[in-house]
């Protein structure tokens, strides 16, 4: 009952129990980030501008990685959330919040004059240069994770199996 309340216990102390129950219960999954959430967090990490975080949410819809249902919660598609497994599969980094951020403060900098931005440039292309071949290199391994949500494209006719993982990155 809500009026009982929990005696003043020291370590040492000996109780009396009562009674003991187990009980069976299942945790529930959080639910889908709603637009204004997934803003709030895109601010909280850093991610885009007043003018491009509704650009970026933009284009994961038409992308189809997410849906917009009912109080404009964002629903990932069996595509969004096939692509961030096979992303967690190959470069971890490329679903965290860290990468994207590290390079918005890297622009901060630049605009404030703390950073020039030919050496930012470089960096940054030689970093992702780097992630892209690497990416490559691994996209086979989508294979599996794509054949199990969605038809082979060898069954299409299509003569290249890799276009659809090259063409999303």
């Amino acid at each position: 009952p809500g009026d009982e309340r929990i005696p003043d216990v020291k370590k040492g102390d000996t109780l009396n129990v009562a009674d003991v129950r187990l009980v069976e219960r299942q945790t529930s999954p959080p639910d889908y980030l709603t637009e204004s959430e997934l803003i709030s967090l895109m601010e909280k990490h850093g991610i885009g501008t007043d003018a491009s975080i509704p650009v970026h949410i933009n284009n994961i819809c038409e992308r189809n990685y997410v849906g917009i249902a009912s109080g404009r919660r964002l629903i990932p598609t069996s595509l969004g959330i096939v692509l961030v497994h096979g992303y967690q599969k190959i470069d971890p980094d490329l679903v965290l919040p860290t990468m994207r951020s590290a390079v918005e403060q890297q622009l901060n900098l630049i605009c404030l004059g703390k950073a020039d931005f030919d050496s930012v440039l470089r960096h940054t292309l030689d970093i992702f240069t780097r992630k892209f071949r690497y990416f490559v290199d691994k996209v086979t391994s989508l294979d599996e994770l794509f054949e199990v949500s969605f038809t082979k494209l060898s069954e299409t006719g299509n003569p290249f199996q890799n276009a659809v993982f090259v063409a999303t990155i």
